[in-house]
């Protein structure tokens, strides 16, 4: 289980990457473009487990069937 801080889950940038099966460098233009909220402590950047999850929903784009 992964330690939570006020009921939230915080993940580091090499998890998001994994999770994502990003490259730190993609990660890093998401941050700059603004796609991808994040806190930065110190030199240490974090990521709320809802904020990845927000994200990708606002992202998804559905594929819809074609009638015959």
């Amino acid at each position: 289980a992964r330690p939570m801080l006020g009921g939230e889950v915080y993940l580091t940038s090499e998890e998001v990457c994994k999770l994502l099966r990003l490259s730190s460098r993609t990660l890093q233009e998401y941050r700059d473009s603004g796609t991808i909220a994040y806190h930065k402590i110190g030199g240490k950047i974090l990521y709320k487990q809802s904020d990845i999850q927000a994200m990708l929903e606002r992202h998804y784009n559905p594929i819809y069937k074609r009638n015959k």
